[in-house]
């Protein structure tokens, strides 16, 4: 890529700022800016930043503005369909979505202060802020089409309502109230790993469970070894403020009642969904590791209905649908149209 030198212009004018007020102590170990000169450094510090992402973002090769309006828009149906107060992602993520430019500037905070300290050179910011720029988009797009992704499938659902599961004094699931959705978010136990939340479908008519957990948190369900209780007795199953890629459960119930536990890590006990569903990019479709990785969550899991495989970037290269050792795999793209096999598959 190819960064316009404003930003160094905007630089200057930070370090003569700096140079020209000796109450400014900055070194590799320390950083004292005093109030009555804070607000004109951050001033400078921050054009600095911002400069630099507006000159990167339009050599991104991936369409960042498309996810964010095809995100925005579920986020905002879903919230109304059922009835939400919010939805709670990660801050990094949820800054991203709903201002992609302003969610880059904030991952340049550290990197610009390493500079100003002395730990690495002028020279060697740019292609370092354009490697972590590069990377970090990389991963919250993919984060982010997961969001929307999960987010179509539900209102694809036509959900009328809605409620949280809890568990009861004798640890059984039971509903709740439900005001918002953060993927990963269930109620505090250690061992034991339920649904995020139960919808009503007013397309199956019926109710399904719901849950959106870490892809590789999955691989820790069930383990062919005891887990010492010492181990597992810290644990909370909330992994909500995790960012990292994320699968999607469901489970067709036969009433409001019969809630799922999808694993007793424990007692080494799964209880299988109706159907698994993943994300992929066509690159990671001809990764050997990555599809290892997928069979075995299926192997541990072991959907009734099989897995699937949403590809967030079809045509690229110019693959076609297929299935792989029961895994079927999907062309969606931002194509809604596309996920209705995965429902097809809960009427059926």
């Amino acid at each position: 890529m190819s960064i316009n030198q404003e930003w160094k212009k905007k630089f200057d004018v930070l370090k003569e700022y700096i140079d020209s007020n000796s109450e400014i102590y900055i070194d590799a170990r320390e950083i004292s800016i005093p109030e009555h000169l804070r607000d004109k450094f951050y001033e400078f510090f921050d054009d600095i930043r911002h400069t630099f992402v507006k000159d990167f973002f339009g050599s991104l090769p991936l369409d960042v503005d498309t996810l964010c309006r095809n995100y925005n828009q579920a986020e905002k149906e879903l919230m109304s369909r059922l009835k939400l107060e919010r939805i709670d992602l990660p801050v990094d993520l949820i800054s991203f979505l709903h201002n992609p430019r302003e969610g880059m500037v904030r991952w340049l905070y550290n990197r610009l202060f390493e500079v100003i300290q002395g730990k690495i050179k002028i020279e060697d910011f740019e292609q370092i802020a354009e490697n972590d720029l590069v990377y970090t988009t990389e991963e919250m797009y993919r984060l982010g089409y997961e969001a929307w992704a999960i987010f179509t499938i539900i209102l694809s659902l036509e959900p009328d309502e809605t409620c949280s599961v809890e568990l009861d004094e004798d640890y059984k699931p039971i509903v709740g109230t439900l005001t918002e959705v953060a993927f990963g978010r269930q109620f505090n136990h250690s061992t034991k790993r339920i649904p995020e939340f139960v919808i009503h479908s007013n397309k199956l008519n019926c109710y399904v469970a719901v849950k959106a957990p870490l892809a590789k948190e999955v691989e820790g369900y069930y383990l062919p070894h005891e887990i010492p209780k010492k181990m597992l007795r810290d644990r909370t199953g909330d992994t909500s403020y995790v960012l990292d890629s994320r699968i999607l459960f469901l489970s067709r119930l036969k009433g409001i009642d019969d809630i799922p536990v999808y694993a007793e890590i424990a007692e080494r006990k799964i209880e299988s969904p109706d159907t698994v569903v993943e994300f992929f990019t066509e690159d990671d479709l001809n990764n050997k590791e990555k599809i290892s990785r997928l069979q075995i969550r299926t192997g541990i899991m072991k959907p009734k209905l099989g897995s699937n495989i949403m590809v967030m970037n079809p045509g690229e290269k110019g693959i076609s649908g297929s299935s792989t050792e029961g895994i079927d795999i999907f062309l969606t793209g931002f194509d809604k149209d596309k996920f209705q096999p995965v429902i097809e598959k809960l009427q059926a």
